[in-house]
């Protein structure tokens, strides 16, 4: 319970940190120094494999390759175009560039020319015919037999093309071009039968109608470029070690590019598809989102989009066939009752074992485990079906002894966990998805297992091969986007409303105020960032890709710590009232609601603390100069610290030297905060039985004073390599001893700020298991009084809450404007503890100038306006009351109550006539002291 209460936290304050973290400057890449060696790089201009931006970085497999090898080997690539390899080649004997990007090789290429040891890429070098052309099929090669075929000279293609030839027997007439628009022209003009291509040339109106070879596409140097290549080679060999499939990914990437307008099917796929005019598809009823029945009896999931896209690419029908058990699924294939079975994640060898057989891979998702919150080992496990022999065994290395249960369903598998019958699931991405939209997120905690995916395909008859066939093409070759279909059924909206609905209502206040804050900050800063990094690129056009590349990193690393740190609170808020609605008991019901207060005010100072870091980076904190008695402050600080401390049997001494009749003139509140961080660090990570230290100095040279305040434990310490970071944002040391230490990372770096903003100095001093010293000092202004005013001054100031009459607001008619409901409910339960019985609500700032208006004059005594409301807001209404030609309407006591609580937005109340300004959440403490000071 208590791990998962802080998962949410932390997601949280990664989210509100980004507004901090995010860089406020650009760095242009004129201003650093770039160590990379160049190297010139040669490309054929071809879509999906080379083509230029606007920015001068150019796009494609060949140019994101070399991006992609150029940042491993720390080279910095610059491109050289060309129109075909014939010029391409040229320029490497001439030397105008070092090296040449999807050669493949021949005898003559060997010997002029050094060739990677790893190839880019393997590609089918194949025969294109006319889309229209009805004297070709599929396959067939005996077709093109005295036929006319075009091909490049120069191209390994006419090489490659020879070979087969030479192998078969078949004759076809070659009739070699210059170049590939030569080529094309010929073939337009209907010069040509057919063309010897390779890749995504020529795929608009043509079809390929037999492959011919794989081709294997490598980079190659000039001879004298052996350095180049063997750095070229060693970053190779780290990106295929990393990620053996990268170039497979890549090449999907710009697959679209190399899309062909109709499928090449054989004469044997197409006489099939004319033979079975319906595509009978079985699909599991309740494997969402792979595949599901809604209520209203209707078929959903990836299975069902992914075979009408491809009903739709073959022009076929396709028939739905709803099974709820996967036996019954194999049953109906065995008797012919249906064609294929959707999408499973069943491999070849569990396949096999049953007698079936499986498609092309249609897509792989990763393998998660989620666990409850509440378990430290896991004994025993769910899976939906039965898990591959390889996912089973990789599931089984971590923890040999587990036992791994079977159940039908995903929804079956989260019953399981939820009753205690097992202490995890392991479930692919898919399935997580579904279960937390279904279920929420705060039951278990979701770990990843290390590269481990589940691959799904169709599932068919092994005889229906021809079937297999059509279905593999079409989903390798055709228009279908997969990515598309995964994301619109894996990702399902959830809104706000889902996860409210189960709290008291008046905590959706704090979670409404909290997620806007959130989405209002990250916006405005994200849409900032993406205006610097434009800037960026016109001015740096060669560094532009890397500036991105950092930029996304820095994306993900703030939302993998958003998605670890946000849970913790909202867990301790959701938990804690699910138990209270569930409990009978009052005491308990009690010590919950304590903790939700808990965890909410925790929430509240994390936002502050956030704000407070976005108005230093801003440079829109203002320091203020207070009169403060020392002795006050000092009783006020060391009465909290006490109190923490004694709650952790630590022993507390602080000591203030500083004479009775001096008068410090400063920032009271960054002054506290200063102490309070400190001092707060020093007791959570000093154990029970410790010793924490304060003294405070006022030191006088001339005329220039200094606080000095020193702040000592004997806790646990500080690594000296962390003391580096310590005043980073976020900056925390992960050791065994803090793992219970409940802390945001947020404390050191306000103080080291504050400290730096005041002008001051700060000290630190600290070792492994002896402790910590801080020592820090700011100037100040210090005046000496009378002691004896001073003296009474230190005393608990009378007019305090407790001082208020609880009669003071009875039968005072007060105007309250406010557009949410909730919002408004909660004042007239706060005002009403003070007697309040007279409260009018205007729902928006129109609203509340025509009652105000209507009303007899000075019959309002007070108005409590809010900001941001529709048709008129706070600010123009507070000014409409103040001209009204009335005489109450230039005195009548306006007082803010909004969630803009930035020091602009609260001079801007000032000056359209408000007497003061509270921030949301409303404290009543201040709200009412506002009241009595306004009255």
């Amino acid at each position: 319970m208590r791990n998962n209460k802080f998962f949410i936290m932390r997601i949280l304050i990664a989210a509100l940190m980004v507004l901090v973290l995010l860089p406020s400057h650009v760095l242009y890449a004129d201003e650093v120094p770039d160590t990379r060696e160049p190297v010139h790089v040669g490309i054929v201009l071809q879509s999906g494999v080379a083509m230029p931006t606007d920015s001068g970085v150019y796009y494609g497999f060949d140019a994101e390759f070399m991006y992609k090898i150029a940042q491993y080997a720390n080279l910095k690539p610059i491109f050289h175009p060309y129109k075909d390899n014939v010029e391409m080649f040229k320029g490497l004997d001439d030397g105008d560039i070092q090296m040449a990007l999807g050669i493949s090789p021949n005898p003559e290429r060997l010997e002029r020319f050094l060739f990677g040891s790893h190839g880019l890429f393997t590609s089918q070098a194949s025969i294109r015919v006319r889309d229209d052309d009805p004297r070709f099929s599929y396959g067939n090669p005996t077709e093109y037999d005295g036929k006319i075929l075009g091909v490049v000279e120069s191209s390994i293609m006419y090489d490659r093309a020879r070979e087969w030839v030479s192998k078969s027997d078949i004759h076809p007439i070659f009739k070699t071009y210059d170049n590939d628009d030569e080529l094309q022209k010929a073939m337009d003009a209907g010069e040509l039968d057919g063309i010897v291509t390779y890749g995504s040339k020529l795929t608009k109106n043509y079809r390929a109608s037999f492959n011919i070879v794989a081709n294997t596409y490598y980079p190659i140097f000039s001879k004298d470029q052996t350095a180049l290549k063997n750095k070229v080679d060693a970053a190779m060999s780290r990106i295929l070690y990393e990620d053996v499939r990268y170039p497979e990914k890549l090449y999907d990437k710009y697959r679209h590019f190399h899309y062909q307008d109709s499928i090449p099917l054989s004469a044997e796929e197409k006489e099939y598809i004319a033979n079975h005019p319906v595509l009978k598809v079985a699909v599991h009823g309740m494997n969402p989102p792979i595949s599901y029945v809604d209520s209203n009896g209707e078929i959903h999931g990836v299975a069902p989009d992914l075979y009408k896209e491809i009903a739709q690419e073959l022009n076929w029908q396709v028939e739905f066939v709803v099974f709820n058990d996967r036996h019954e699924i194999a049953r109906a294939l065995k008797e012919g009752e249906v064609d294929v079975y959707g999408v499973t994640s069943q491999d070849i060898i569990g396949s096999e074992n049953i007698g079936l057989a499986i498609t092309k891979t249609y897509f792989t998702l990763s393998i998660l485990c989620l666990r409850r919150s509440d378990v430290a080992e896991i004994q025993t496990a769910a899976f939906v079906g039965m898990a591959p022999p390889n996912v089973e065994n990789a599931i089984r290395e971590g923890a040999p002894n587990m036992e791994l249960i079977s159940f039908p369903t995903i929804e079956e598998c989260y019953e399981a966990m939820s009753s205690h019958k097992v202490d995890a699931i392991y479930c692919n991405m898919a399935q997580l998805n579904w279960l937390t939209a279904e279920h929420g997120s705060g039951n278990f905690t979701v770990e990843g297992v290390d590269d481990l995916g589940t691959e799904f395909s169709g599932q068919l008859m092994p005889g229906n091969s021809v079937l297999n066939s059509i279905l593999s093409k079409t989903v390798q070759g055709g228009k279908i986007n997969i990515t598309n279909i995964l994301s619109k059924n894996l990702y399902t909206d959830q809104t706000v409303m889902d996860y409210i609905r189960s709290i008291p209502a008046r905590l959706i206040l704090i979670l409404f105020l909290l997620f806007a804050a959130i989405i209002g900050m990250v916006g405005y800063t994200m849409y900032k960032n993406h205006q610097s990094r434009v800037i960026a690129e016109l001015n740096a056009k060669q560094a532009a890709l890397d500036a991105s590349e950092q930029a996304r990193k820095a994306e993900s690393s703030f939302l993998s710590t958003m998605s670890h740190d946000m849970r913790t609170p909202l867990n301790g808020i959701l938990g804690y009232t699910r138990l209270a609605r569930g409990c009978r008991d009052m005491n308990e019901i009690q010590q919950y609601l304590e903790r939700i207060d808990s965890s909410s005010k925790l929430m509240l100072a994390l936002v502050n603390d956030v704000l407070d870091l976005s108005k230093l980076s801003s440079g829109k904190m203002e320091l203020r100069e207070d009169r403060i008695v020392p002795h006050e402050l000092f009783k006020i600080i060391k009465d909290a610290i006490t109190m923490n401390a004694n709650n952790h049997h630590i022993d507390f001494k602080a000591d203030l030297h500083v004479d009775d009749n001096v008068i410090v003139y400063s920032d009271r509140l960054r002054l506290q905060q200063l102490a309070m961080n400190l001092l707060s660090n020093a007791v959570k990570y000093t154990p029970a039985g410790g010793h924490v230290v304060w003294d405070v100095h006022v030191q006088a040279e001339g005329d220039k004073s200094s606080l000095v305040e020193i702040v000592q434990d004997d806790g646990i310490g500080m690594s000296e390599e962390f003391q580096q970071h310590m005043f980073e944002v976020f900056s925390q040391e992960n050791r065994a001893e803090t793992v219970n230490a409940r802390g945001t990372g947020l404390g050191l770096s306000l103080v080291h700020k504050f400290i730096n903003m005041m002008g001051g100095t700060i000290e630190v001093e600290s070792k492994l298991g002896e402790g910590t010293t801080f020592i820090f000092s700011v100037p100040i202004k210090t005046v000496r009084e009378d002691a004896r005013v001073v003296a009474a001054e230190g005393q608990p100031n009378a007019n305090n809450i407790e001082a208020i009459s609880k009669e003071l607001l009875k039968d005072m008619p007060i105007l309250l404007v406010e557009d949410n409901e909730i919002n408004a409910e909660l004042a007239q339960l706060m005002l009403a503890d003070y007697g309040a019985n007279m409260i009018d609500w205007a729902h928006n700032g129109q609203e509340a100038v025509e009652i105000y208006s209507a009303s007899e004059p000075s019959h309002y005594k007070l108005i409590l306006m809010d900001l941001r409301m529709p048709v008129m807001d706070g600010l123009t209404a507070t000014r409409k009351i103040r001209m009204l030609h009335r005489p109450d309407a230039g005195v009548v006591p306006i007082i803010a109550m909004s969630a803009d609580a930035y020091e602009e937005d609260i001079r801007n109340c000032r000056e359209a006539g408000m007497q003061n300004h509270i921030s949301k959440p409303v404290d009543i403490n201040k709200l009412m002291r506002a009241i009595m000071d306004a009255l």
